[in-house]
């Protein structure tokens, strides 16, 4: 037996978290699935200033981008 709270209470979103935890990076973000382009470009300026690298959109999505639950109950807060 399912129950509708889950799809009420969480929805679906992308997530984006800087693969370089040894030198201290803490960036990540969290967006609605249909803000995706804000977010690849919010993470392309941060790999950009933050770590001297230059890499496409595409590369960002491919490689970093995943989707992930949210709760919306917990967004709120």
């Amino acid at each position: 037996m399912t129950t509708d709270k889950q799809s009420k209470d969480s929805t679906t979103g992308l997530q984006v978290a800087c693969d370089t935890a040894v030198s201290g990076c803490v960036f990540r973000m969290r967006t609605e699935a249909d803000d995706k382009e804000r977010l690849l470009e919010m993470t392309r300026e941060h790999v950009r200033e933050r770590h001297g690298k230059d890499v496409s959109l595409d590369e960002i999505e491919a490689r970093h981008v995943e989707t992930v639950e949210v709760d919306l109950e917990e967004a709120d807060q």
